[in-house]
């Protein structure tokens, strides 16, 4: 099994795909770094509080106009809710600092961007083989079928790892240059939660910024595995490469899901939280960091263990899907 995942982990670096989706991690943090530099150095000079009431007024003003949906509405009152507590509590929320942004890389990227980099890590791992004339040639090894796909899957695995692990570490790298560099045990309230219509701080849990961290990655990471795994099996469908990356990234993107004037994918949950099917979309789950810090779910019925259980039924469903046709897979059809 380890020369297998060895020869695979070659393939990949070969096509140099690990290397694209870094690049474009470095790039995208710098950005982001620039932003967060220039926002605290107009904070500088100005009264935080007073930033955090008139949030709150905005927030309550739009939610009394009424003219946004139910979801929306709950995500605005959770949020109001929640700087109340900091303003209650004096504690200055959002001050920009390494330790702060590598912790929100989990909240932001998880929700979009690194799914995206792992679907196009990974959505070609087995169809490639057909586009390069391979994939006879691995069918008749005398190695079994599904120590194969194995192999392919635990790249995928050790691949979405690392890019979860150099996003960390470049967010850190990126910004602590030029954002203060301590924060790391400051406390961080998490738990939010919106439950019949009224704010509950039942669940709000304090924990130093350092723990609070793990556990958004390690959220991150499982959501990650899932989304490798449900590549793997687009890989494994499709015999072109273009078609399984463009399946996988059109499913996460939103773009070639659309029924009856309904935007599916990802911005389906943010368009039509009537549609209720839509919260078992495993698009619809993945921003697990989200979730655990408190952002309310698209459908009041979600939870955040509800979204672990569904993401890990598709993974599950994923994988059988994969190793029943990969395993039949004719040779020569």
């Amino acid at each position: 099994m380890l020369p297998l995942i060895q020869n695979e982990t070659l393939k990949i670096i070969r096509r140099r795909r690990f290397a694209v989706v870094i690049g474009i991690l470095f790039a995208i943090l710098a950005v982001v770094t620039y932003s967060q530099y220039r926002q605290l150095r107009d904070r500088a000079n100005r009264n935080w509080r007073a930033d955090i009431q008139q949030r709150i007024a905005g927030y309550q003003n739009t939610v009394r106009r009424g003219r946004i949906n139910e979801t929306w509405s709950r995500s605005l009152r959770a949020e109001i809710n929640r700087l109340q507590f900091y303003l209650d509590h004096d504690i200055e929320p959002d001050r920009p600092t390494a330790p702060l942004f590598v912790r929100n890389f989990a909240n932001v990227a998880g929700f979009l961007l690194l799914p995206l980099l792992i679907a196009i890590l990974g959505s070609d791992i087995v169809s490639a083989e057909n586009a390069e004339g391979t994939d006879k040639l691995l069918l008749t090894r005398p190695v079994r079928r599904w120590k194969i796909l194995t192999s392919k899957l635990a790249t995928l695995w050790i691949f979405a790892t690392l890019t979860l692990l150099c996003g960390a570490l470049l967010s850190y790298s990126v910004s602590a240059p030029v954002l203060p560099r301590a924060g790391w045990t400051a406390p961080t309230f998490t738990g939010f939660q919106v439950t019949r219509g009224a704010f509950s701080f039942d669940a709000v849990r304090q924990l130093p910024l350092w723990k609070d961290t793990l556990i958004a990655y390690g959220l991150e990471w499982f959501a990650l595995l899932c989304v490798a795994s449900i590549s793997l099996m687009l890989s494994v469908l499709f015999k072109s490469s273009a078609a399984s990356i463009g399946t996988m990234l059109a499913s996460l993107i939103g773009g070639t899901i659309l029924l009856a004037s309904l935007i599916g994918g990802t911005i389906l949950t943010r368009m039509s939280p009537d549609w209720t099917a839509g919260k078992y979309l495993f698009v619809s789950a993945l921003p697990l960091a989200d979730y655990y810090t408190g952002v309310p779910p698209p459908y009041e019925a979600m939870s955040m263990w509800f979204c672990i259980g569904l993401l890990g039924a598709w993974a599950a469903g994923a994988m059988i899907v994969s190793y029943v046709i990969f395993t039949r897979r004719d040779v020569f059809g």
